[in-house]
């Protein structure tokens, strides 16, 4: 047996209170009679009161008191078995972390911002699974495909740039890696998996349209998220305490600049049929993104079977009505004989 609302036994603070009350104001009653009449001549001025009967009445009271206070806390026992069903749509998100992706021509930067509008779309999923995979010169899943938005988010927080230990930016490699990822952990049909890819653009190795074109040969379609600006910015370089220490170079010792490559973006995206947004004002426009999700095919994700209580508290609600339907019902009042009605009509 189990209680849903435990903290209602609290209530049964009230019983030998209320009985306290009751006895008080008994005995107060008794006081006011003595001032009225003599006891010799009180039980003649009213010989209709039974006291069994007003003992009776208030031990049905303060047993529908206990009773009700039984049902709120909605008592649970016996199990029923329930089919559970969960329908809705497979999301990967790729998430560039490139060197690149430290640009602050979005602030604070590209990936704190990618980061931030990832956790806003978790925030917005409704019984879709959502999986992460990071990317740079290789990839590799952070999150497998989950519906614990919980540990999908915690587990975002720990990415960061470079935590793939390979440098380079390979968006052909992040889409089979997401692709792999997708048909090996759903039963779900192309119309009802999506990948979404948070990146600014620019790669440097791998062919990403021929990986998107075998999205496109799975009905899986690609919503590009680009992150970043065309004119670009330089990438810092920050020591352990933030502070910054110069600027990426190239080999010839010449400062990186990185800009925002949407040519490929788009191009992703119409290859699968899918989207591209680009980030504006700060931010990447979320809600576009979950209309796109929200009408989408709803696919049965899972289906499993739970035990769960029974909720019992109609029981004790039922005990508790009854008594106290019984002690309105007994009243306080001695029935007359007969003979005592007749004599009363002579």
């Amino acid at each position: 047996m189990a209680f849903h609302n435990p903290d209602a036994f609290w209530l049964f603070l009230l019983v030998p209170a209320l009985a306290a009350a009751g006895a008080l104001l008994g005995l107060l009653r008794r006081r006011d009679r003595r001032r009225f009449a003599d006891q010799s001549l009180y039980e003649p001025l009213s010989p209709t009161v039974s006291r069994v009967r007003r003992i009776v009445g208030t031990a049905c009271f303060f047993a529908g008191l206990a009773f009700l206070v039984i049902a709120m806390t909605e008592p649970r026992f016996g199990t029923k078995t329930e089919i559970v069903k969960r329908t809705g749509v497979d999301v990967v998100i790729a998430l560039d972390t490139s060197f690149s992706m430290l640009a602050e021509d979005v602030k604070p930067n590209r990936i704190a911002q990618a980061k931030y509008e990832i956790s806003r779309l978790i925030d917005n999923l409704r019984g879709d699974r959502v999986a992460l995979v990071v990317f740079s010169g290789k990839s590799y899943v952070q999150c497998p495909l989950t519906t614990d938005y919980g540990a999908a988010k915690t587990l975002l927080e720990f990415v960061d740039a470079g935590i793939v230990p390979v440098p380079g930016t390979n968006i052909g490699r992040a889409i089979q890696e997401s692709l792999d990822l997708i048909t090996r952990g759903s039963e779900a049909g192309g119309e009802s998996r999506v990948i979404l890819l948070f990146t600014d653009g620019e790669n440097l190795e791998g062919d990403p349209a021929d990986a998107a074109k075998k999205a496109a040969g799975r009905g899986i379609r690609i919503f590009a998220m680009g992150i970043g600006t065309p004119d670009g910015d330089l990438i810092p370089i920050r020591d352990e305490n933030g502070r910054l220490d110069g600027y990426k170079e190239n080999r010839q010792g010449e400062k990186v600049k990185t800009s925002l490559n949407e040519t490929t973006l788009e191009k992703i995206a119409s290859l699968t049929g899918g989207v591209y947004l680009r980030e504006r004002g700060g931010e990447v426009n979320v809600n576009s993104i979950i209309e796109q999700l929200g009408s989408m095919k709803k696919a049965d994700l899972n289906e499993r079977k739970i035990s769960r209580l029974k909720e019992r508290y109609q029981i004790p609600l039922g005990v508790s009505l009854f008594f106290f339907l019984t002690g309105a019902t007994v009243g306080d009042r001695r029935r007359e004989p007969n003979s005592a009605k007749k004599g009363g009509r002579s």
